[in-house]
């Protein structure tokens, strides 16, 4: 029988420890990851294509493992030197060279905020923290929807450092404590229990925290795991050539399948990405050998691109941010954005990878303890505790730390308070103009939370309370406290971005006003549930309103202003759709100003603002204000209408309440700008920087009954 018979009806396992040989499949299998991630950040499909992730995962995983195994079974340790080394110099130099460029062009296109905390997203990326800081910084309310950061997918690689930084040293461990060397079958059974575990926290995480579990790494350590387990039992499953082929297709058919069927509204990580990870071991399983069937991962193009798959994913995010807010987002640009890519990449893997993985390392030195001991576990016990305080870092430093500041710390002032005709002729001139004003308040360099109404911050002397905390809620004040009458607002963030309006539209030596907001939670009797928000969130927020009607019972205003955003359209617990949307958001309201009847003496309902463009994404350094203009959208026009029928329908049994419609103080025929005069309007698309809110006054005041403010 020939060689090649003999290979082709192997039905033995392949021999443990063996020297790791290039696998061409392998190569393809990353060219088709990195793929499947670049067409959905550039071109949005498929909509699974962030799943190419997860084969990396489960690829390092297997090849980080069969890399030790070799050296603990043929040397009974492990070089922890030599293996930091060598993961240094395959990951740090294109990293660091893109975090570099990625920074210094955001400081050349970004205002200093936007520039600041890209800086701040890179220096967590460069510590491999990246994942926890979105954790973090995702928590906030106010910055969860803000700008995508051009290193966040440095997430994936800040997990694959961790893995790193602690696999080695349970593995080596593992070897000592459990006499893996001479029983080779534990190992099956310890990574399959820290599988099992981590499966089970992914699972409780994508329940109780879907956005931080995407990022969080004991919820993506079964991927890793999942690798190192296919590396343990390669060497021990039979399986004849002529099925290998087939595996390899069947698996690869599963992680094309999963990017197409799963979507980002999918639970993730668990339960949905068990498709991609098994589909990526079954083509690590299957080892085939060269055939027709393997082409696909096997061809020259699959292997060019697999060698540059490190570079495609560490420049494609920066090329397709600073891309899309320079040029737009045609079909075009996106095609271009993608050559960029595939450009930039080839350079970075020629000119910085291959020199680096090319430079030899010095003879390796042992200390005096390795030689006693026979191994360094110093070096990655304290690298393991640096990740882990950097980490913990993320969530315990103060806000400043992970969130970048701005140049002032002081709301801009608006300077005047124009009637409402006046603010109509100046929103049409803000939507004809073609620059900036050059007296811009605050400046795009000042845009911050910081520039946001008092009454928006989370602590005295702000009153934008967090659904479900149990110390006492904060309330605003303004005017004097033994004021002879008292007005209230209440409701949502938005509505405490009003605060400055409200303030300005009952101030006098007889009037006090007060505030109680909570962040996400509208004082509408409708249950909702952010996507934002953990599970239990409706029930919480519907505590948070019982909690607001009782201080209303208690202060029994004079006046009580309510207003609320307009996102919880797409957020209804109900699931209602189309009409029964503004169907219940009118009932909702409805009920909510019958409940207040017997405590109040009238009622204003003030729509919010209509969304406009976030002018941390469109205000750029070379951009122009045409840039930040939005279209009026329709969720603003039916809120509105919904919001008017509920008033119209109370107003008919005789209740004293008002609606205040504010879409023609900040939008022209259906076109909405970023600034009036030389006032910018919002710090995001929701809510409206103190100096706009101050602005609009006099315009809002006179929609109000002058007998409610006399």
């Amino acid at each position: 029988m020939t060689g090649t018979d003999q290979a082709a009806n192997r039905t033995t396992p392949r021999p443990p420890g063996r020297p790791l040989r290039y696998r061409a499949d392998i190569q393809g299998l990353r060219a088709v990851a990195v793929g499947l991630v670049v067409a959905d950040h550039i071109l949005g499909w498929p909509h699974g294509g962030f799943v190419g992730v997860d084969v990396f995962f489960v690829i390092s995983g297997y090849l980080i493992t069969s890399l030790l195994l070799r050296e603990l079974r043929t040397t009974g340790t492990v070089s922890f030197r030599d293996f930091y080394v060598r993961r240094a110099k395959r990951i740090l130099p294109a990293a660091m060279v893109v975090l570099v460029v990625t920074v210094a062009i955001g400081y050349v296109v970004w205002f200093l905020p936007r520039a600041n905390q890209s800086a701040l997203d890179a220096l967590a990326a460069a510590l491999f923290v990246e994942n926890w800081h979105l954790v973090a910084v995702g928590s906030d309310y106010l910055q969860a929807s803000g700008p995508v950061s051009p290193v966040q997918h440095y997430w994936s690689l800040s997990i694959e450092e961790q893995f790193y930084a602690v696999w080695p040293l349970l593995l080596f461990a593992a070897f000592g404590l459990f006499d893996l060397r001479r029983r080779p079958g534990r190992l099956r059974w310890l990574i399959t229990a820290g599988i099992v575990l981590s499966l089970a926290w992914a699972a409780y995480r994508t329940s109780t925290a879907p956005t931080a579990a995407y990022f969080d790494t004991f919820a993506r350590a079964a991927e890793l795991l999942s690798g190192a387990l296919v590396a343990v039992v390669a060497g021990q499953v039979a399986l004849a050539d002529r099925f290998r082929a087939g595996l390899s297709v069947a698996g690869l058919v599963v992680v094309l399948g999963s990017a197409v069927v799963i979507s980002p509204t999918s639970p993730f990580p668990f339960p949905w990405v068990l498709a991609p990870v098994l589909g990526t071991a079954m083509v690590l399983l299957a080892d085939p050998p060269a055939s027709p069937a393997t082409v696909l991962l096997t061809n020259p193009v699959a292997q060019r691109l697999g060698q540059w798959s490190y570079s495609i994913y560490l420049w494609h995010f920066p090329v397709v941010v600073f891309g899309v807010v320079l040029l737009g987002g045609s079909i075009g640009v996106e095609l271009g954005l993608v050559a960029l890519t595939l450009l930039l990449a080839a350079a970075s893997y020629r000119w910085v990878e291959r020199p680096v993985l090319a430079l030899r390392s010095r003879p390796r030195y042992t200390s005096g303890w390795e030689r006693r001991r026979g191994t360094g576990v110093l070096l990655p016990v304290s690298l393991a505790a640096v990740l882990l305080v950097l980490g913990t870092a993320q969530f315990w430093a103060p806000a400043s730390l992970r969130g970048a500041g701005t140049l002032s710390a002081d709301p801009a002032s608006s300077g005047d308070r124009p009637p409402a005709a006046v603010l109509s002729e100046r929103v049409q001139d803000a939507l004809a103009a073609d620059s900036w004003p050059a007296d811009l308040r605050p400046s795009f360099d000042e845009l911050g939370p910081e520039q946001q109404a008092v009454a928006m911050g989370t602590a005295a002397p702000g009153c934008r309370n967090i659904v479900g905390a149990s110390d006492e809620p904060l309330v605003c004040q303004s005017g004097p406290e033994d004021a002879s009458r008292t007005a209230l607002l209440v409701g949502d963030s938005v509505a405490m971005s009003w605060a400055p309006t409200v303030n300005a539209t009952f101030e006098g030596d007889d009037w006090q006003v007060l505030a109680l907001g909570y962040a996400n939670c509208p004082f509408i009797d409708v249950a909702v549930a952010p996507e934002i928000e953990a599970p239990g969130f409706p029930e919480e927020c519907a505590a948070a309103r019982d909690g607001t009607l009782e201080f209303i019972e208690e202060t029994s205003p004079e006046v009580l202003v309510v207003s609320a955003g307009q996102g919880y359209l797409g957020d209804l617990v109900s699931g209602a759709e189309g009409e029964d949307v503004l169907d219940e958001w009118q009932r909702g309201l409805e009920s909510t100003l019958e409940a207040v009847q017997p405590y109040v003496g009238s009622v204003v309902v003030l729509s919010n603002p209509p969304l406009g463009a976030d002018p941390r994404e469109c205000g750029v350094r070379l951009g122009s204000p045409d840039d930040c203009v939005r279209e009026m959208t329709r969720g603003y026009v039916d809120k509105s209408a919904a919001e008017r029928a509920a008033v119209e329908e109370l107003q008919a049994a005789g209740a004293d309440v008002t609606y205040v419609d504010t879409r023609d103080l900040f939008c022209a025929d259906d076109r909405c700008p970023a600034f009036i005069g030389s006032v910018l309007l919002r710090t995001d698309e929701t809510h409206l920087t103190a100096a706009a809110a101050e602005l609009v006054t006099a315009a809002i005041r006179d929609m109000v009954p002058a007998r409610l403010t006399s």
